[in-house]
């Protein structure tokens, strides 16, 4: 737990950026490793919808990678292969830099795992499977998790500058007028 609390609290001196940076890199890459190339999608924080969500529609990720990549520091599925960005498993956990909890569902193989991942006081996280349903969903990860009203113009800025440097641009909806 003391490893987890501090690269979940320290190891970003910018923690906006880091994860919308972090979180797109997934995305990214899954949808390399998937061969999809059309982009994915990030929805900023509004007044209307107060959370940060990343929705790519890559490979998506089994219930038995979601708990063992979702819960350990170093865990990846991206170590056997250079075309990925990410390869150090840091990045799925990277909105406890900014949040003590947030959700995650994956879609894989016609169904939908949704999850509550969560840090306690001592910082021991935790991943709570909360349904297993049927879906017609294509394979992915969706991330999401509420963001203060006075962070939102922030997400706004920094998602912009990350995102001009994405060789393929995401769908990019919400956000506000800076």
């Amino acid at each position: 737990s003391k490893m987890f609390k501090i690269l979940s609290d320290s190891l970003y001196s910018d923690k906006v950026m880091a994860v919308i940076r972090e979180l797109a890199t997934n995305a990214y890459d899954s949808h390399i490793s998937a061969g999809n190339k059309n982009p994915f999608l990030v929805k900023l924080p509004t007044a209307a919808d107060p959370n940060f969500t990343v929705r790519d529609y890559g490979t998506g990720l089994s219930q038995e990678d979601m708990e063992s990549l979702y819960t350990t520091y170093g865990a990846s599925n991206k170590n056997n292969s250079n075309d990925f960005v990410g390869c150090l498993g840091l990045g799925s956990k990277s909105p406890f830099a900014y949040t003590k909890s947030f959700s995650t569902t994956s879609y894989y193989n016609g169904q939908s795992y949704s999850y509550i991942a969560a840090m306690d006081a001592e910082g021991v996280p935790s991943l709570n499977l909360i349904s297993v349903k049927d879906t017609n969903e294509p394979n992915g990860l969706e991330i999401k998790f509420a963001v203060k009203q006075y962070d939102f113009n922030e997400f706004t800025t920094k998602a912009k500058r990350i995102f001009h440097y994405f060789k393929v641009k995401p769908i990019v909806e919400g956000g506000v007028c800076a």
